[in-house]
């Protein structure tokens, strides 16, 4: 499984989120199948393929490349990373780093091992990405920007 990597689809069609405006990253169906609440997962339709809309001040959290479909912040079971600022949001969703666990550790040792813990967690038991993080793909690179934030939170 190489979920660090979502394979781009190619269509005519993809594109922009209709909502903002601003362009996505593929995610599998399989993301979606995992994540939509079960009183949405009946929309999914298995011919599209989807985008996630990274755009933290949109409400649309997956879309369409070919048509006008599309999911909610509040279709997710979970809250997403790039959608929701609050300290109880996962930054890590398969080993459950939290923003307020990080910032907690930087406040109480000055410095955060968190992403050098979930490349050796990566390793055994592995990740789960694509059925677990919202954006369908590999959590490092915001776990390492929320570390560089909340670095500067607890210096003020």
């Amino acid at each position: 499984m190489d979920c660090c990597k979502p394979e781009e689809t190619s269509s005519k069609n993809a594109g922009l989120c209709p909502l903002c405006e601003k362009k996505g990253s593929a995610v599998k169906l399989e993301t979606l199948r995992s994540l939509i609440a079960e009183e949405s997962a009946n929309k999914i339709d298995e011919n599209l393929n989807y985008r996630y809309c990274k755009n933290s001040d949109c409400e649309v959290t997956y879309y369409s490349d070919s048509s006008n479909q599309y999911f909610k912040t509040d279709d997710l079971k979970v809250k997403a990373t790039h959608k929701d600022q609050g300290f109880d949001v996962n930054v890590c969703y398969c080993f459950g780093y939290t923003r307020q666990k990080v910032l907690d550790e930087i406040r109480d040792t000055g410095k955060s091992t968190v992403v050098e813990s979930i490349k050796a967690q990566m390793k055994d038991p592995g990740c789960h990405c694509e059925t677990r993080n919202p954006q369908g793909a590999c959590c490092l690179g915001n776990v390492t920007a929320w570390v560089k934030e909340a670095k500067a939170l607890k210096s003020k």
